[in-house]
């Protein structure tokens, strides 16, 4: 195989090892190491394919970060990895500053390998460590939680970090869980596929029947009113928490929720973006 591609490193990839780290399950067949680098959007990564994973399915979230107007903010990303998210927001994003928080040591050194790639290592502090424990406060103008299935471990720090007399935006990475409407409904799996599809925007051009058409809009449908219900309660638990810190109202807006991917069957990843504002007396 590196012969005829004239490579001169070859991996096998298997399953990703269970726990909280992510970590992949690669083996070097050929070569001394498994360090490589990766442009996306401008972006450069480097990471070791024995040690760190890379999600091409997130490339439309990156996208989305790497449009936000973050001039002049400060970023906490309580869940870097590599930099998925941390690198975007300062390249293309111009935010002022990023504390990057990340436990997995192989990622934290390919992530700082990525900083110094793209030239913003001086706007960046690495937290590496349990963000639980993390000792920052009042600091974020953003901060990001791209965690799945869920982060919500992560809201009562993501509270913390926040300015507590400005506040600012929450991007809330989450799995959604949404059932077709009825069980045995041999139409299902179709209003599922529907709902995936139009959370994507998979650019399907095939001929459909109108029945079928209207199908998809009800799966789509479903699945947007379980996102909604999610977002809503999200907003709660984390005003919630914000009064609790705080000792004064706060109010929670949803301004968007974007459909990243299809994680799994009936089970789609959003991204919350909660706007979260002291209270004026």
């Amino acid at each position: 195989v590196a012969a005829v591609l004239g490579a001169q490193r070859v991996a096998r990839r298997g399953r990703v090892a269970p726990g909280g780290t992510r970590s992949p399950r690669v083996t070097l067949l050929l070569g001394h190491h498994g360090w490589v680098e990766h442009v996306d959007n401008g972006v450069r990564y480097a990471f070791d394919v024995t040690k760190c994973m890379f999600s091409p399915g997130n490339i439309t979230e990156k996208l989305r970060v790497a449009s936000l107007p973050c001039s002049g903010e400060v970023l906490v990303d309580l869940y870097a990895g590599i930099g998925y998210f941390t690198l975007p927001y300062l390249v293309h994003a111009a935010a002022a500053f990023a504390h990057a928080c990340e436990w997995n040591e192989h990622a934290v050194e390919a992530l700082r390998r990525g900083l110094a790639l793209n030239g913003v290592q001086h706007r960046c502090r690495v937290h590496h460590g349990d963000n639980r424990r993390l000792q920052l406060r009042d600091v974020a103008d953003r901060v990001n939680l791209g965690l799945l299935p869920s982060s919500e471990e992560g809201w009562p720090v993501a509270c913390r970090v926040l300015r507590k007399d400005t506040g600012g935006v929450l991007h809330i990475h989450h799995n959604v869980e949404a059932l077709p409407a009825a069980a045995g409904d041999e139409r299902a799996p179709r209003e599922e596929a529907a709902a995936a599809a139009a959370a994507q925007g998979d650019g399907d051009t095939e001929q459909r029947r109108p029945e079928d058409t209207e199908h998809r809009g009800k799966g789509a449908q479903a699945a947007r009113a379980e996102w909604q219900r999610w977002a809503e309660a999200a907003a709660r638990r984390v005003r919630a928490l914000l009064e609790e810190l705080h000792g004064r109202p706060w109010r929670t807006s949803i301004l968007h929720i974007e459909p990243v991917k299809s994680y799994a069957p009936h089970v789609h990843h959003v991204v919350l973006d909660l706007e979260c504002r002291p209270t004026l007396p």
